[in-house]
């Protein structure tokens, strides 16, 4: 009988994604305040609980490479020596590379051998107060053949082949046998453990109080055999214990067959493509498996794809369903929203039991209940809404790191300030606002900020400064990115315009319109390109993300000041407020961010303009007017703009005039997809339902802007 621990790996994932932000930001942190021992200890407890956990389930490397990091951990822990810039270096790059050992778990991948085993002697090196070993390939020790990977050999280590069938009493007298191997841990080195569960008995005999596991632990350690011993003395009596010094250690547990997906070195190795030792090879270099195999000609293109497709049937066999994408909720949101489930539920019955003998003298009780009936739908559908929301510091926390690469890699002194972290939106825009984010953050840093000479020059402290803020404002979330650098150069970007053919010489435009350019894809004012920016392919992510999202990107700059990017956006992709409006005998909502205000014009504010079209001024300002009517190929009731109503819509910093016949209110819809449902159409973002049973279909502005330029109507 083997116990199948795959259910569980999902779960192990996640929290070690968690542990892994928590090393991260805890290393950032330790760098200001190297002497903080609980911040070390918060430290060493997440590393030490993803060894412990990628034990259970078999991922050695993983185990083996936290372990390295714990010795040092437990060191600065100790006091024997303190945090410095280049500890902190090597533990963060370290952190990274557990990242990628656990997403080689995950995919059931082998992990690059040569770059651990640099890592692994660079975080040996620092434990013994040695110098780091940065690049030095030939302080890289060679390891016998029968070493497992990625495990440097010591010399004075014991190795020590450990089997032992627990005692049937163990759990009875609150022993733990995990905390027991952790003992064996702190001892050394686990090199790989087996877990043999063919004591179980059938089913109608078993007992839950009863122990029936036994362990097989291969252990490497300085310590003598009798330490080894003394950490089972409790557990003698009953059961079987035996302890042997060996020699090389025995190689890693194999999963049961279909536990998880086979490598695909291991397919290819099995089906003949490639030799064993031209997988070797290929693992030592830091690139796909398939391309490494292409481009040694040891593989067809046909072979690693037929490859590729047996793993991911495999994959599929052992798929669980808590591969499906899961969010973690406060429980009590879950309280509150059961709570208001039970008074609905209330509230249903008294509908119910006054829909049976219904008379028109209990018609004001009927309109009291059906308005308590509207409360609690209401409340719930935010309370709904509120499972999904998080908080933006999710997203927040990357970014210390980010800035702190960047600092190193740009030459420059950064300093990132963050506020905001517990503002809350949903979780498909969270998702959704990273990218962009990134982009943003990394401008600000390449192009922004000035060198720390230049910032001295113009009367400025060395440091720069980037400010990320989330703040709500009305029913959206704004998110500011702010720095206190040069600003943007209106004449450069400008001259790059015009050179670029984006706009022509002498055309006037506005500061809002010259900035706006940096959102143009190709565009970049750099001098250079670096390996942070410089090929124009950054802010033209930001826009399209945003829009695609349904918000606005906005900037402000002052020369010598800075440069404050805002972007503002829904709370939700599910439901927005909007303005339902009517167009002859067809309505349609607007989102109501878009929104600035309604008019009703006069005959003298309305011009023509020769290839222009209709404009309305409003405060002195000219803007286009963009017929509904002629968009979409309906009859309006009202062709005449001084007895119409003109909606004014910002997007982007560029303002329209909507002409429609008549506001019908304000209220929240639900957005249902056209494309899934149907197809793109240009100038509409979706569709919804209406109180009265109705399709009307949600305007997308951006959309609306660029078909009244090219006169092309959506039905023609």
């Amino acid at each position: 009988m083997s116990t199948d621990l795959s259910q569980f790996q999902d779960a192990f994932f996640e929290e070690s994604s968690e542990h892994l932000s928590t090393i991260e930001d805890g290393l950032l942190q330790l760098e200001q305040r190297p002497n903080d021992l609980d911040l070390l200890n918060r430290i060493f407890r997440a590393a030490h609980s993803i060894k412990g956990n990628s034990g259970m389930f078999g991922f050695t490397a993983v185990g083996q490479f936290t372990h390295k990091m714990e010795t040092l951990l437990d060191q600065l822990r100790n006091g024997n020596f303190s945090v410095t810039p280049e500890i902190a270096d090597i533990l963060l790059r370290a952190t990274d590379c557990l990242k990628l050992l656990i997403e080689a778990a995950r995919g059931g991948q082998a992990p690059g051998s040569e770059t651990l085993q640099r890592l692994e002697d660079e975080l040996a090196a620092a434990a013994e107060g040695g110098p780091a070993l940065q690049n030095d390939h030939a302080a890289v020790s060679h390891r016998s053949p029968a070493s497992p990977a990625g495990i440097p050999p010591h010399t004075g280590l014991h190795h020590f082949r450990i089997t032992w069938a627990a005692p049937n009493w163990l759990f009875q007298r609150g022993l733990d046998p995990v905390r027991m191997i952790g003992e064996l841990e702190d001892l050394g080195t686990i090199v790989s453990r087996q877990l043999d569960t063919s004591r179980f008995p059938v089913f109608e005999s078993l007992d839950p109080e009863s122990c029936y596991l036994t362990w097989t632990l291969e252990l490497e350690t300085p310590k003598e055999q009798a330490v080894v011993e003394s950490v089972f003395d409790f557990v003698r009596d009953g059961g079987d214990l035996t302890i042997e010094a060996c020699g090389p250690a025995i190689p890693p547990v194999v999963a049961p067959e279909n536990s998880e997906p086979k490598p695909l070195g291991e397919i290819l190795v099995e089906s003949g493509v490639v030799s064993r030792e031209i997988l070797d090879k290929a693992l030592s270099q830091q690139k796909r498996l398939g391309e490494i195999l292409i481009e040694q000609h040891a593989a067809t293109p046909q072979q690693i794809s037929q490859a590729l497709q047996k793993q991911g049937e495999t994959s599929t066999q052992t798929k669980k369903s808590g591969d499906a994408a899961s969010i973690r909720v406060d429980t009590g949101k879950i309280d509150k929203l059961i709570n208001l489930v039970g008074e609905l539920v209330i509230t249903q019955s008294m509908l119910s039991s006054l829909g049976t003998h219904f008379d028109m003298s209990q018609l004001p009780v009927l309109i009291e209940r059906v308005a308590q009936l509207e409360r609690n739908t209401r409340e719930i559908q935010e309370r709904v809404m509120g499972i999904r929301m998080l908080p933006i510091g999710n997203t927040f926390s990357r970014f210390p790191r980010l800035v702190r690469d960047l600092s190193g890699k740009a030459g420059k002194k950064i300093q990132l300030l963050l506020s905001g972290e517990e503002t809350e939106l949903d979780k498909t825009v969270i998702e959704s606002i990273g990218d962009p984010l990134t982009h943003l953050v990394r401008n600000s840093a390449d192009h922004g900020l000035e060198p720390p000479d230049e910032r001295i020059a113009a009367g400025k402290p060395e440091q720069g400064t980037i400010r990320m803020n989330a703040f709500h404002e009305g029913g959206s979330i704004c998110i500011t990115v702010e720095d206190d650098g040069r600003g943007l150069n209106r004449d450069k970007i400008l001259a790059k315009a015009v050179k670029q053919g984006l706009v022509t010489e002498g055309e006037k435009l506005s500061d809002d319109q010259i900035n706006g350019l940096i959102f143009r894809p190709g565009f970049s004012t750099a001098d250079t390109i670096t390996d942070v920016s410089g090929r124009g392919v950054g802010m033209d992510v930001v826009k399209k993300n945003i829009e695609a999202l349904g918000g606005t990107v906005s900037i402000k700059t002052t020369a010598g000041k800075g440069t404050t990017f805002t972007l503002k956006l829904p709370l939700t992709l599910a439901i927005i407020e909007g303005m339902t409006v009517r167009v002859g005998r067809e309505s349609y909502i607007i989102p109501l961010v878009s929104i600035l205000e309604s008019i009703q014009p006069t005959a003298t504010s309305v011009n023509t303009i020769t290839e222009k079209g209709e404009v309305v001024e409003v405060r002195g300002s000219y803007h286009p007017i963009v017929r509904l009517s002629e968009v979409f190929s309906i009859k309006a009731d009202c062709n005449d703009p001084t007895k119409a109503i003109l909606v004014m819509l910002e997007t982007e910093q560029e303002r329209v005039a909507v002409m429609v016949d008549e506001l019908l209110g304000q209220q929240q819809v639900v957005i249902k997809s056209l494309e899934n449902n149907f197809r793109k159409v240009a100038g509409i973002a979706g569709a919804t339902i209406l109180g009265d049973g109705t399709v009307s279909f949600i305007l997308d502005v951006r959309g609306l802007i660029e078909l009244s330029r090219h006169g092309v109507p959506v039905a023609a």
